[in-house]
């Protein structure tokens, strides 16, 4: 999509002022990864960046200001090199996506034709994947909190990403990380072999308990009532499993802007899980703007009614200008920036 010369300018300013500002988290090993980053106006990507040091690297976010940035998951001797079989690769981290739009329950609103987004109802239900993905990678994998980092992608959902240093999990193969997500999505989960023996010869095994371990474990913990495929539905987690066995994925830089909605890809402290809020405070401007719509909207983002009419000029925050003018849905007329929020700076231990 391209934008005329005064959008692209109010999201570069917007973009750009953030930028300077932010406490973007970058990983403390940032020379050993690949960036990558889509170019504002266009749907291309300059990949296979590399960086020295976090103010170089924010140096480049303020003056090109991109629409989306990532870094490897992967760590490598020689990032910046485009054969990756010249690279030298080191291990990558490993990550889980949950997406909000893909759980049972969630129903998404159009905003207008082809534009959907997710609903308040939707984060809701991702939360509690969440919060029952990360219950698997502490109890049962036995990660420590210090090696999880959770944050909400900016748009759809949420993305896990564990930060171990520890050899035998950084170079773990695709096939191995395709295991652990079918332990969390239970595919392959035969509901005859958790409960093999549960009657014989006229005596009933004990119901499943936390202590058990396994699936067992999961159905104790999290569902009471007749344990049916039904019910293990209720409790794996739809993650990606793409993005689980891809040792070279890119990974949204922590606390940037996503492209697509113009919000901040927020870090979030586990204990915190259960706060959070799909709600203004997922934006740092302040301000209004004027705007031409291009298509008649009606329904809510981040909790407020947009009602507009095609080609009638209205007034609405500056944020939702923003996201509007990414997604093709209007053009900026004027605007007022009058302050951006400070972000929460919350820094895991990257």
């Amino acid at each position: 999509m391209v934008l005329s010369r005064e959008d692209l300018r109010f999201v570069r300013e917007l973009f750009s002022r953030y930028y300077g500002l932010a406490p973007i988290r970058l990983p403390r090993d940032l020379s050993s990864r690949e960036f990558a980053f889509q170019v504002l106006d266009t749907d291309s990507y300059i990949r296979h960046l590399s960086f020295t040091s976090e103010s170089e690297l924010k140096a480049y976010l303020v003056i090109n200001t991109p629409k989306q940035s990532y870094y490897s998951t992967a760590k490598y001797s020689n990032p910046a090199v485009s054969d990756y079989s010249e690279a030298g690769w080191q291990g990558s981290e490993l990550m889980f996506d949950i997406d909000a739009d893909k759980l049972p329950g969630c129903r998404t609103q159009v905003l207008a034709e082809k534009v959907e987004v997710v609903t308040t109802e939707c984060i809701e239900i991702a939360k509690n994947a969440l919060k029952r993905l990360l219950y698997i990678l502490e109890e049962h994998i036995g990660f420590g909190e210090d090696e999880i980092m959770v944050y909400f992608s900016g748009n759809r959902g949420f993305h896990v990403v564990i930060t171990s240093s520890d050899p035998e999990w950084l170079t773990l193969g695709s096939l191995h990380r395709l295991e652990l997500v079918d332990y969390v999505t239970a595919r392959g989960l035969d509901l005859r072999r958790i409960f093999r023996g549960t009657v014989k010869r006229g005596f009933r095994a004990s119901p499943p308990t936390p202590r058990d371990g396994g699936w067992r474990s999961l159905i104790a913990s999290f569902f009471d009532g007749e344990v049916s495929d039904k019910a293990i539905g209720s409790i794996a987690i739809a993650v990606d499993p793409l993005v689980t066995q891809d040792i070279s994925r890119l990974i949204r830089i922590p606390n940037s802007l996503n492209g697509k909605t113009g919000l901040i890809a927020s870090l979030i402290k586990i204990d915190d899980v259960s706060k959070f809020k799909f709600d203004e405070s997922l934006t740092p401007f302040e301000g209004y703007a004027i705007i031409k719509p291009r298509a008649s909207l009606n329904g809510v983002f981040l909790g407020k009614k947009v009602t507009l009419s095609e080609n009638v000029v209205s007034k609405v925050d500056v944020s939702t200008a923003l996201y509007l003018v990414l997604n093709g849905l209007a053009n900026v007329i004027r605007y007022s920036l009058t302050s951006i929020r400070k972000v929460k700076e919350y820094y895991h231990q990257l």
